[in-house]
């Protein structure tokens, strides 16, 4: 069977284009959340700078795509990224997010039941809000992508036949190279945050700031420092200022 059809993720490629292309947004994102293991994955994207803004996102710890989610899993719509609220909100992502000539930030959830399961984002380079046609347009794409989704989870039971658990697709799913080694993946990255938690001797949140802060303070992205980490080429004793190579 080609990976394709065995992917979680079929069909979103065309999704993220669609929904671009619906909104009149310069691109658009895709990202779930595996409630399971905590991992926050970029699955697809339509551009480079759609990646970089969830990458950013990711390494700051904060911005629109990260609020949307919360239980509530409510729309975040910056329609200025100049604005003070934005600022106040989000200042790093928003300081950067400008600097690359960003102007707006549009989150929408994907909901499974009443949970959001990921988000779809778009980004602009020119301020002003979606039109109203525009915004239920990404309503409606975030809930295809919710809908995709679970067609291609009963595609994968049907697959391994009946009594398939959630443990065995998971395991199935893993062995498939493009999913668990895909350019996006992050459970690298949580991988690394664990392995700081225990050579540092501190909780995993402040493992994964402590990655964070070092990604943002040496102008990496958190899933290189991740892998160097991972490969024993960053020495994590002590704090992140000032770590060395391993020879």
């Amino acid at each position: 069977m080609p990976t394709a059809d065995r992917s979680l993720f079929s069909g979103l490629g065309d999704l993220s284009r669609t929904a671009a292309r619906l909104t009149g947004v310069d691109g658009a994102a895709i990202a779930l959340l595996t409630e399971s293991t905590g991992v926050r994955d970029l699955v697809r994207a339509t551009d480079a700078m759609s990646y970089h803004l969830d990458e950013l996102q990711f390494t700051l710890g904060e911005g629109p795509c990260l609020d949307v989610f919360s239980p509530a899993g409510s729309p975040q719509l910056v329609p200025d990224m100049g604005a003070d609220v934005a600022s106040r909100r989000w200042p790093m992502f928003t300081a950067e997010a400008r600097a690359v000539g960003v102007r707006a930030v549009f989150a929408f959830a994907v909901n499974a039941g009443t949970r959001p399961l990921g988000v779809l984002e778009l980004y602009r380079r020119s301020a002003g809000p979606l039109a109203e046609d525009e915004s239920r347009v990404a309503a409606l794409c975030a809930q295809t992508v919710a809908t995709t989704i679970a067609q291609n989870w009963d595609a994968v039971i049907a697959h391994l036949g009946p009594g398939s658990d959630a443990a065995r697709v998971a395991e199935w799913l893993a062995a498939d190279e493009v999913v668990a080694q895909g350019a996006n993946s992050r459970a690298q990255v949580y991988l690394a945050s664990g392995m700081v938690a225990v050579q540092l001797h501190v909780p995993t949140i402040e493992a994964m700031a402590r990655l964070r802060a070092h990604a943002f303070q040496t102008g990496r992205s958190i899933k290189d420092v991740a892998d160097d980490i991972v490969a024993r080429r960053l020495d994590t004793r002590g704090t992140f200022d000032g770590t060395e190579e391993i020879r």
